[in-house]
């Protein structure tokens, strides 16, 4: 048989079997569920039926909780080197500083407590307060063991001090005693082993301490925490990560809550590579800042200028607070 005659033959058979399935008919059930039509179900009116899983009625109203998911732990980053507990120091007092949450570091402060020769006359999680009896023996006073969330998120900071007639007194030898033998304690219990925590001490660091915001078009960060924990930890930041020539840490006055400091844009760090090569860049005298911390409306504000009233660039501004505030957090 010739090639053209098969083909012709392929073809024509081809479309026999086409045209017979075209031929058919089939039912598309689809249309069936398009265009049913409801039924109507009537039940005998004198049949009796009860739920077969009744719900007993409560006997009391639920109470109202809040719908406020807690935010996970920050992951630990601190280094080998650096130490579970830092006794710090101002003008006035020592404190801890924790590289653990509240809700951790609460049960080694009630067992520190339990263990110590005192009776404890108070204990509070949710204030983060152990209150130790007074030794008349010895005529020392009563002592108050205080439980914060830290500045930065996953720390706590603990304060001891002398009190008597609900008046902090003075920090003394005494507490200062008391609180060394209390961050040995810390230091050997808080362990990367020990895994137990408060629920009650959760509420201490439930709350968001630092934040960034816009006012009036310019960047603040906002602290929601006293002066003196703010300062201490910005000057532990600074004095740390500010010491190379594109951020450096020059100077800082407590009294007016000033830090002066270099910092280069990250802008202009990644063309001064190639600059320097032609020996081009930023100049010594360029890029020199003032972070301003100061009081408003009951928290702190943590602003950023060139000279005293004069704000920096919107871009450095924001650049600047966005890494101190992921540093804080």
């Amino acid at each position: 048989m010739k090639p053209v005659q098969t083909y012709t033959a392929v073809a024509l058979l081809s479309a026999l079997v086409v045209s017979g399935c075209s031929s058919s008919e089939y039912r598309d059930r689809a249309d069936d569920y398009r265009d049913a039509e409801k039924a109507e179900h009537a039940l005998p009116d004198d049949i009796r039926h009860r739920d077969a899983m009744p719900i007993p009625q409560a006997e009391r109203s639920a109470q109202a909780r809040s719908g406020d998911v807690p935010r996970p732990e920050s992951m630990r980053i601190t280094g080998s080197d650096t130490p579970i507990v830092d006794q710090r120091t101002d003008e006035d007092a020592a404190w801890l500083l924790v590289q653990r949450s509240p809700a951790e570091v609460w049960p080694a402060l009630q067992a520190y407590s339990d263990e110590l020769d005192v009776a404890v006359t108070g204990s509070n999680p949710g204030r983060g307060e152990i209150l130790l009896e007074a030794d008349q023996a010895s005529d020392l006073a009563a002592q108050r063991i205080e439980l914060r969330q830290g500045v930065r998120r996953g720390t706590s900071e603990v304060r001891l001090r002398s009190v008597e007639d609900n008046r902090t007194l003075a920090f003394s030898e005494y507490d200062r005693t008391r609180l060394m033998g209390l961050e040995n304690y810390l230091q050997a219990s808080l362990q990367e082993g020990d895994q137990r925590v408060s629920q009650q001490a959760q509420t201490l660091h439930s709350t968001r301490n630092v934040r960034l915001v816009d006012r009036d078009g310019r960047q603040v960060l906002v602290f929601r925490l006293e002066y003196d924990r703010v300062w201490s930890e910005l000057v532990r930041l600074l004095e740390d990560e500010f010491d190379e020539d594109i951020q450096r840490l020059d100077d800082f006055n407590r009294s007016e809550g000033r830090f002066y400091l270099r910092y280069v844009p990250q802008d202009e760090r990644r063309r001064g590579f190639f600059a320097r090569l032609f020996r081009r860049g930023p100049g010594a005298d360029e890029h020199h800042y003032q972070l301003y911390l100061a009081e408003y409306n009951n928290e702190l504000d943590l602003l950023v200028e060139v000279e005293p009233g004069e704000a920096a660039p919107v871009a450095v501004e924001e650049e600047l607070l966005r890494w101190l505030e992921r540093q804080l957090r």
